[in-house]
């Protein structure tokens, strides 16, 4: 048995980090963006169309947030967000670009036993491979805290982590809103956790030859992605995403504890697979479960800060992009004249 943890971005596999323009410096920035999920890769790609100053950083050692990948041994992962559909002209015409780019592909048209025949799209090599393709040619910092924003000047700043880890840098660095709207952020947004279990196996399965199954009325597992079907992984991986109430139950468990529980409630998909080993990665924020009624939420003038992410213009990856270029948006109205 391996662990994982979201504090261990050591195992987090990013793409192509080469295309990153790492800099460093004290000068003055119009705007730093704090995360460099979807949501802040596409704040920044905003802001410099604009041709203002701004700089990502981000904790991890690679890009992509939830669509981040991992590794055990040989066998890849994508352990956070799946998939992703398009509905906005902005979105379809980004990853029209990534497609013909080799960046994404279709993965399939729907996971019921009849598809629906919407596309769903995932990275060629991971999930995160659309955010590193985002990212290219952006002044973007990995492995550095942004405990307090202090020691980042800026005349604005986007925050696009979850709004619990949002709030504690605010705080920290003495920028929380007026008490009514820290209020009302911190109670009116609310998250539901996700725990992936990631296995490795021999033999093969009983999942579609896509190898995506989304049953979201199981009592236990609430999606299974095969990355070696997916493409993701040479090795065979599987990542079981676990119900809501599963993961609020075993949350506190062992790790060994969800692994066999998880491979026991895999039994009706898992065809003659055998367990070779697995790891346990918890979500605490995985999604929201309430949302806040915009794509943003600004205030101030010196500094501007404005939030962004998945809980702010819908959930899912086109959520989170189309909330990350609003906040963009509205900070350029404050500091464009």
């Amino acid at each position: 048995m391996a662990e994982l943890d979201e504090a261990d971005d050591s195992r987090l596999v990013g793409q192509r980090r080469d295309t990153l323009r790492l800099v460093t410096g004290a000068e003055t920035l119009d705007v730093v963006v704090v995360g460099a999920g979807i949501a802040g890769i596409a704040a920044a790609c905003e802001l410099a169309e604009a041709d203002l100053r701004v700089r990502v950083i981000e904790r991890a050692n690679s890009v992509g947030g939830r669509m981040t990948s991992a590794r055990l041994g040989e066998a890849r992962f994508d352990h956070g967000a799946q998939f992703f559909t398009t509905r906005s002209r902005a979105f379809k015409s980004l990853i029209e670009m990534a497609e013909s780019a080799g960046v994404v592909k279709e993965w399939s048209k729907g996971f019921d036993a009849e598809p629906d025949g919407f596309s769903r799209w995932c990275g060629v090599d991971g999930m995160a491979d659309l955010v590193d393709f985002m990212a290219s040619g952006l002044d973007v910092q990995l492995g550095v805290s942004a405990s307090d924003l202090r020691a980042h000047p800026a005349r604005a700043y986007i925050l696009t982590a979850p709004v619990p880890q949002t709030m504690a840098i605010l705080m920290e660095s003495n920028l929380l809103p007026s008490p009514s709207l820290t209020t009302r952020l911190t109670t009116e947004i609310t998250y539901r956790p996700t725990i992936a279990v990631l296995a490795t196996y021999t033999g093969s399965t009983a999942m579609a030859s896509h190898g995506g199954s989304q049953t979201p009325d199981h009592e236990a597992i609430s999606f299974v992605g095969d990355n070696f079907l997916k493409g993701v992984s040479a090795e065979r991986s599987l990542t079981l995403h676990l119900s809501e109430p599963w993961s609020n139950n075993l949350w506190d468990a062992s790790d060994q504890e969800i692994i066999d529980q998880s491979w026991a409630a895999f039994a009706d998909r898992a065809g003659s697979a055998e367990l070779v080993t697995a790891a346990v990665y918890r979500w605490r924020y995985a999604g929201p479960s309430r949302m806040w009624p915009t794509a943003t939420e600004i205030w101030g003038d010196t500094p501007v800060v404005a939030l962004a992410g998945e809980a702010f213009d819908g959930p899912k990856v086109e959520g989170a992009f189309l909330s990350g270029r609003a906040a963009a948006r509205a900070v350029i109205e404050r500091l464009v004249p």
